[in-house]
């Protein structure tokens, strides 16, 4: 080898091995901070992959084209946001919202500290398509849970929240999320500039003029003149916070059944599930709603655990089968309709890495209920079959229904077809089942 082959060698970019597949976070983690330093248009595939330490066609063959990486990109940034959010808002229950306002406000901060390139990516330059309407719906969903809080805290006989409380929240968020641009621009000291955020927001909802809030809603102008900043409105004419600590959330073990079969009919269709289109097609507020269920994403998860438990029923009683064929046939059966169910790939599709958290989470409705289902189930063919599982019933249940949620996924977002015959092999090996099961 001559001196410039060795050269020319050890100057090409380092590939990561291909013995072992990268997965697609891994791409993502390395294509993060290119693309929150010189944004979508500067730069090429040819600098995400190596930034990746991969190549190209790897990118292609996981991503697609450029735009599409980038929109994988946005989409896990989005999904961590709420994620985020969400636990900050599970932390804020049963506050005022003045408090509320002020622990959100932070944990937004505390997420731009934490993950400056991806927030970076979500709110840094402007970009279009599919990532644009992500960037829109993240903050259209912290806006949501914002309005539901406001029309709950400060509602009363006299003043009656509709439109004002999405056009306040969405003043709110995007307050939120200019400041936190502010401070990353300026390299401003962030917990001082959380505090100053939320002392702005506060001080705006204490000082809100009823009037005006009431023209919002009643799309008129109000009569009296708006206060202005030197002659604040006095306290009595504002709308104030309720004395009393936000209601607790009922029990999602028996909620009310039209709430859920609107919710599961809109998701049938393909339609992203909002708590404000449930609520339109019932007639009643989003308050009540969020009252009742919580934000969009636990009244989600309530409806497909719903679903999938009326689905498990169904094929269980046309099943003639006992014993461990019986439980087999059911996953199969199971299984494979879901796998056909156009509503759940458009969701996985679309709402991935989220969806993904949301079905499979530990203590989630929809786990939780898959695998109680399924416990249930092996239990009545112990008890009426005399089946005898190799391994105890609750650790069987949670395999299966581990087994069947990787299947899932995998065959809707990585846009595969799974081999659902390998995958029932493996099951029958759980459940100890000498021979095949027939599939009708």
């Amino acid at each position: 080898m001559t001196r410039s082959d060795s050269e020319s060698a050890d100057d090409r970019p380092r590939r990561r091995s291909t013995a072992v597949r990268p997965s697609d976070d891994t791409l993502l983690d390395g294509v993060l901070s290119v693309f929150a330093a010189h944004g979508f248009d500067n730069v090429t595939m040819e600098q995400l992959a190596t930034a990746a330490e991969t190549s190209k066609p790897t990118l292609y063959a996981h991503f697609g084209t450029k735009e599409q990486l980038f929109d994988a990109c946005v989409r896990r940034e989005a999904a961590s946001l709420l994620e985020w959010m969400r636990e900050s808002y599970r932390r804020a229950q049963g506050f005022d919202l003045d408090r509320h306002i002020a622990t959100t406000t932070r944990a937004l901060f505390d997420f731009a500290a934490t993950h400056t390139e991806g927030f970076h990516v979500l709110f840094g330059a402007p970009t279009a398509g599919r990532s644009h309407e992500v960037r829109t719906a993240t903050i259209q969903s912290v806006a949501d849970t914002v309005a539901e809080l406001i029309r709950h805290e400060y509602g009363s006989a006299d003043l009656q929240w509709g439109a004002s409380a999405d056009f306040c929240a969405a003043a709110i968020a995007d307050i939120g999320v200019r400041g936190v641009q502010q401070a990353l621009a300026q390299h401003l000291d962030f917990p001082a500039a959380a505090n100053l955020t939320v002392s702005i927001i506060v001080a705006a909802m204490r000082h809100l003029d009823p009037a005006a809030v009431r023209g919002v809603d009643a799309g008129t102008t109000p009569t009296a003149e708006p206060s202005l900043p030197d002659e604040p409105t006095t306290p009595g004419d504002a709308p104030r916070p309720r004395d009393t600590q936000s209601a607790p959330l009922l029990s999602p073990t028996a909620p009310p059944n039209d709430v859920l079969d609107t919710a599961i009919r809109i998701f049938l269709r393909g339609e992203r599930l909002e708590l404000h289109a449930v609520a339109t097609e019932l007639g009643i507020s989003r308050t009540t709603i969020y009252r009742r269920f919580g934000t969009r994403e636990d009244l989600l998860g309530i409806a497909i655990a719903r679903q999938f438990e009326r689905l498990l029923n169904a094929i269980d009683s046309e099943c003639d089968s006992r014993g461990a064929h019986r439980i087999s046939e059911v996953f199969d059966r199971i299984l494979r309709r879901l796998a056909a169910d156009p509503a759940l790939r458009t969701y996985l599709q679309n709402e991935s890495p989220a969806a993904l958290r949301l079905v499979t989470q530990a203590d989630g409705p929809v786990h939780r209920g898959s695998v109680a289902l399924v416990e249930r189930l092996i239990q009545r063919a112990q008890e009426q079959d005399g089946y005898r599982p190799p391994i105890d019933r609750t650790t069987l249940a949670f395999a299966l229904v581990r087994l069947g949620e990787s299947f899932l996924y995998s065959n809707a977002v990585a846009d595969t077809e799974g081999d659902i015959d390998h995958l029932l092999q493996v099951q029958t090996t759980l459940l100890g089942v000498a021979g095949p099961v027939g599939e009708s």
